[in-house]
């Protein structure tokens, strides 16, 4: 395998177990990770229309729906219409989510400080600088390199 075959892996692999650190850790403090996601990416994007954040989650609307559903149940995320347009509902976070987003960010901390343990902060630095490149040479539309 060449060398840069082998970075393509190994970002995968990093990324996945990334992943299922913080998943083991906010199963812990019941999230799923389909609740966590809709909760850390509308922190990100508020006020998003349903199938942009579909979108961005790369699932299924319908999907989505029945999430955004359980989550507006239990007051933590609120449905508003779209003055500009009707058929939309846009997306916000309630007061009673700032808790599970504190977690949520703690949990993170937690693995990040896992992932990183051994390395110099520009080490890190780099890392990120090469990431983002990365990014923004595989995005397709500009306003991609943000969403994810």
């Amino acid at each position: 395998m060449t060398k840069d075959t082998m970075v393509g892996l190994n970002v995968h692999d990093v990324a996945r177990m990334i992943r299922r650190d913080f998943d083991r850790r906010a199963r812990e403090q019941g999230l799923t990770r389909a609740r966590w996601q809709v909760l850390w990416h509308l922190a990100r994007h508020e006020g998003v229309h349903q199938a942009a954040l579909a979108e961005i989650l790369d699932v299924a609307p319908i999907s989505l729906t029945r999430q955004l559903e359980r989550l507006e149940q239990e007051g933590l995320v609120e449905r508003r219409g779209d003055p500009a347009d009707r058929r939309r509902r846009r997306l916000y976070l309630t007061e009673a989510a700032t808790p599970a987003l504190e977690r949520l960010r703690q949990l993170a901390a937690l693995t990040r400080e896992r992932a990183f343990h051994g390395l110099t902060s520009e080490q890190i630095d780099t890392f990120r600088e090469v990431l983002e490149a990365m990014r923004a040479n595989l995005c397709d539309r500009p306003d991609q390199g943000d969403a994810q």
